[in-house]
């Protein structure tokens, strides 16, 4: 095989390998990074103060009814903080971190009041 060859292969190779890269690990994310995403974190109103869904795609794979990582049955006690403590479980979740527990110095560091 001729060196222009080889040249042609590598170039090939590499610009395929981007290719797939942007597709598989940047492709989550549309204009403005916004659209696209897999993962998508929602509060919603329970009896008990709130709750908190992951819904991957659309379908839900996590639903949290009590807050994690302390003892107790309690919701969290407004919306935004059950969106923080969901926004954290989601970024674990993207990172891979399975399960995704939460502890109770993660809900202090978040400013969560349980």
């Amino acid at each position: 095989m001729s060196n222009r060859k080889k040249i042609f292969v590598i170039i090939g190779i590499l610009a395929f390998a981007a290719v797939t890269y942007i597709f598989l690990f940047k492709g989550d994310t549309g204009a403005g990074g916004k659209g696209l995403r897999r993962l998508k974190a929602e509060a919603f109103r329970l009896d008990s103060g709130w709750g908190y869904r992951i819904l991957d795609k659309g379908t839900p794979i996590i639903e949290q009814k009590s807050i994690p990582g302390i003892p107790g049955n309690n919701g969290f006690k407004d919306e935004k903080s059950a969106l923080k403590t969901a926004k954290l479980v989601e970024h674990k979740l993207e990172r891979g971190i399975f399960p995704p527990s939460v502890s109770a110095s993660e809900l202090d560091s978040l400013g969560i009041e349980y």
